[in-house]
């Protein structure tokens, strides 16, 4: 959640531990690829194209087209890896991985026809496959195996996260002396104290601009602040790059202005800083401010100093990272049922076989994200405010133990769109209540954390006005304390949202509940669909872009590692698994044959030993009756 603060005692842009996006790099292989060519194996090259979501590129015989379509976007090409029946690519492909996207690719494999012939149609179509990344990095191992077309061919794809992209910056900064710019047109500000605060900004190369990524907090009346501890990933200073020029610009907090007045900037880099503080322990740097000349131009001059009392960098634990461990996301879904929604043909739970409501693109969506990441069938939908054989329910399961959006959709249409006995509840007023629900997701959350690493995320679709705010308040922020929960509010339909919406995009910070004690993680959000025009794709990216960031809090504030990854699949050991028992059946007949002949020899030997000794003993026999 970004604060749009007009109080300056709480005007500092909240803290982070992850990046917007996560570098993760594709390994490809393929295996038993068709032979092509009549003298030697395939020389196979892999290319691969990005869709638009949603979008199905044309299938002959259960595999894409040869050819990419219009609204297909090429990305790279590997390198040709020439007479090879099981090939691996050399050539890495680096993708941008957000988890509030659902994002779509194509990947087609060639045999080279025509040597350095850059044209497709000049090369033999080996088979394609598509794929969305949350399928390949939720999957066991990052890695997925797709069928190039009917054949017995297959593509193995596995994904590795880039580690520098879990580096984060750890910083203070404090000034001593600075020196407050005179002001000659405006005498009034020349007795006024300064209230200082900084800015931290990275060069945009393509047009050397400075772009502000981080603000501080205000320091009242004091020309030799200290401010507080910050965290940011590297990813979202300079773009993983630490020698990147990097800005800290100083500002004089104008309460009742826009335009707030310049004291100084610094220049670095984070390598800089890092270097000087592991030095020098403590570095100190000018503070510069352009002071213009009498006859035009400007001349740096010195204004104060900047102290680094702190600058290192961590390596904090990913998202992905506890998920490639097991660790699970498990989707609680709530569906406001009150007669906020309407009722026939505009009402809103009404959907037709040509269009899908706003309830059911929701759920598909967000299911179809959800489901990659689901270690197991934990997700469960509910409705609240409905009735049901004529009784009032404030909270009713509708089904648990789903795994797949499809699941979640259909229990939806089920229970709601074609159920006789389900009927709109609540007053006129269309009012709803939510604690009954936060308090089950709360519930739930806690009792799954105990017995597996888990995370759940609340998805609240409600179409009328909550009346228990505050009481709705105090609850997400007892929660925000000790248990694994993100709550993500969608407003539905095109009513006023404006009281829900107030608290939780609050202009006076943190939410805070009746007691006056602010949230302990932010782990609340609101959406609504009349925002994006009812585009479900649009509202769900936006409900869970804030999600990384507070699954990633939740579980360093409480100390928990991520699990150890676990390993891929063995896909080639179907084949040496047939030929292993193959071989394990013909070592073992042959054994029993062993057993069978020695156990032979050995009662002939044992006969033949007994013969003997009764000659020997008829032998003794007549010797004693001879003499």
């Amino acid at each position: 959640m970004k604060y749009k603060n007009k109080d300056f005692s709480k005007f500092a842009w909240p803290s982070r531990l992850t990046a917007s996006v996560n570098k993760v790099d594709l390994l490809l292989q393929c295996r038993r690829l068709p032979k092509k060519d009549l003298l030697s194996q395939a020389d196979a090259f892999c290319v691969l194209w990005q869709v638009p979501n949603g979008y199905v590129p044309p299938m002959d015989k259960g595999m894409p087209s040869k050819l990419p379509s219009r609204l297909e976007d090429e990305i790279i090409r590997t390198e040709v890896q020439r007479n090879s029946v099981d090939p691996v690519f050399k050539e890495q492909f680096r993708l941008d991985y957000c988890f509030h996207e659902e994002q779509t690719y194509v990947l087609r494999v060639y045999n080279e026809d025509l040597h350095m012939g850059t044209d497709l149609k000049e090369h033999d179509y080996l088979g394609g496959c598509v794929f969305t990344l949350g399928q390949l990095l939720g999957s066991k191992g990052c890695t997925i195996l797709k069928r190039l077309g009917r054949g017995n061919a297959f593509l193995v794809i596995t994904g590795q996260e880039i580690v520098e992209t879990r580096e984060v910056l750890e910083f203070r900064f404090s000034c001593q002396d600075l020196i407050k710019q005179q002001s000659f047109i405006d005498r009034s500000k020349v007795l006024d104290k300064s209230n200082p605060y900084f800015r931290v900004e990275k060069l945009n190369k393509d047009d050397q601009s400075w772009e502000v990524v981080w603000k501080s907090e205000v320091v009242k009346d004091s020309l030799s602040p200290t401010w507080k501890v910050a965290r940011l990933p590297l990813q979202l200073l300079c773009n993983g790059n630490s020698n990147d020029p990097l800005k800290v610009t100083i500002w004089d907090y104008e309460k009742h202005s826009k335009e707030h007045d310049h004291m100084g900037f610094v220049e670095s880099t984070v390598a800089d800083l890092v270097k000087e503080a592991e030095v020098h322990g403590i570095p100190v740097f000018k503070v510069m401010r352009e002071r213009r000349k009498l006859f035009g131009g400007s001349k740096p001059k010195c204004v104060g100093l900047m102290k680094v009392l702190k600058a290192n960098v961590l390596q904090i634990p990913s998202m992905l990272q506890y998920l490639s461990g097991g660790c699970s996301l498990d989707l609680m879904i709530g569906v406001d049922c009150s007669i906020a929604n309407g009722v026939g043909k505009q009402g809103l739970h009404h959907c037709t076989s040509h269009w899908l409501n706003d309830y059911q693109a929701g759920i598909q969506k967000m299911g179809s994200i959800m489901e990659n990441f689901a270690r197991g069938r934990h997700s469960s939908i509910w409705g609240f405010g409905g009735k049901i054989d004529g009784v009032d329910k404030p909270l009713f399961m509708m089904a648990e133990r789903i795994a797949e959006a499809r699941e979640l959709l259909r229990t939806y249409e089920k229970k709601i769109v074609e159920n006789s006995l389900f009927e709109l509840g609540g007053d006129d007023t269309g009012g709803v209540q939510l604690q009954p629900l936060i308090e089950a997701s709360t519930f739930r959350a806690i009792r799954s954390c105990k017995s597996r690493q888990s995370y759940t995320i609340l998805c609240i679709f409600t179409a009328g006005n909550i009346v228990d705010i505050q009481e709705s308040v105090d609850l997400i922020c007892a929660a925000s304390e000790d248990a694994p929960l993100s709550i993500i509010i969608v407003g539905v339909g095109n009513r006023d949202f404006s009281a829900i919406e107030k608290v939780c995009t609050n202009d006076k910070g943190p939410m805070r509940d009746s007691r006056n004690v602010p949230i302990a993680r932010d782990i609340v959000h609101f959406v609504s669909f009349k925002r994006f025009a009812g585009n479900a794709s649009e509202v769900v990216a936006d409900a869970f872009k804030d999600i990384p960031e507070q699954f990633v809090q939740y579980f360093v504030t409480n100390g928990t590692k991520p699990n150890p990854k676990i390993p891929p699949p063995d896909f080639d050991g179907r084949k040496t698994t047939r030929a292993t028992t193959t071989t394990t059946k013909k070592a073992t007949s042959s054994s029993r044959r062993k057993k069978k002949l020695s156990s032979k020899k050995k009662s002939e030997e044992q006969i033949a030993a007994h013969e003997a000794r009764n000659m020997r003993r008829q032998l003794l026999r007549d010797t004693s009756t001879y003499f």
